[in-house]
């Protein structure tokens, strides 16, 4: 569910050679590589969550297969869709650890707003801007995925409740798929703010690469 997630997060960014002097526009330079460097630690957690997802849906449907005479098994495996989930929370912790790093070195572009002439110091305004729009939409991605794994936990209890009425698990599926809705529509949102960061990005490492 997260592979264009993953794709979308990576900015990829061309540097041309580095002067003695730490210009101005090194310093722009710098503070993209180094917001680049951030989100590619970011990118290890967003891996393993998408593995840890895979597994889990795999196990999932094997205990939808499983019937009541076999119930002792059905509580094993929901134990373990349990700590499959737990698993995918800590992930998301720590990507979200990342993302916090990542916004913290993406500041230093505002500081530099200022100290260029009013060519560049629209376009830095339009590109920090565009920054901040993508990290927003990323933190409401992580906080609807969180949402989202609440509910799936939430499903797996029901799962080994034999008290539990048809109604009730359905009522918890349909939640489910509304929030992994929700998530996707999210995700399809990111990458195209992505999209445009990356474009304004270009934008202007191309004028720097002119002024050289």
């Amino acid at each position: 569910m997260r592979k264009f997630f993953i794709a979308a997060t990576m900015i990829i960014l061309l540097l041309g050679a580095c002067s003695k002097d730490l210009t101005l526009e090194q310093q722009l330079i710098d503070t993209i590589a180094s917001m680049n460097e951030k989100e590619k630690q970011g990118i290890n957690y967003v891996g393993k969550l998408n593995q840890q997802e895979q597994k889990e849906q795999e196990l999932f449907v094997g205990t939808m297969e499983l019937t009541q005479e076999q119930y002792s098994q059905v509580k094993k495996q929901v134990a373990a869709l349990k700590k499959s989930a737990r698993e995918r929370m800590v992930i998301v912790q720590k990507e979200e650890e990342a993302l916090d790093e990542t916004r913290k070195t993406a500041d230093d572009i505002a500081v530099l707003i200022d100290t260029v002439d009013q060519e560049k110091k629209k376009a830095l305004e339009k590109f920090d801007q565009a920054l901040t729009e993508r990290f927003n939409k990323h933190e409401q991605l992580i906080l609807e995925y969180k949402k989202l794994i609440d509910a799936q936990t939430q499903l797996y209890t029901l799962l080994e409740d034999r008290t539990v009425r048809d109604s009730q698990l359905q009522k918890q599926v349909k939640e489910v798929n509304h929030l992994t809705s929700v998530v996707q529509e999210t995700i399809e949102q990111f990458n195209d703010e992505t999209m445009e960061v990356n474009r304004l990005k270009s934008r202007i490492l191309a004028s720097l690469e002119e002024v050289k």
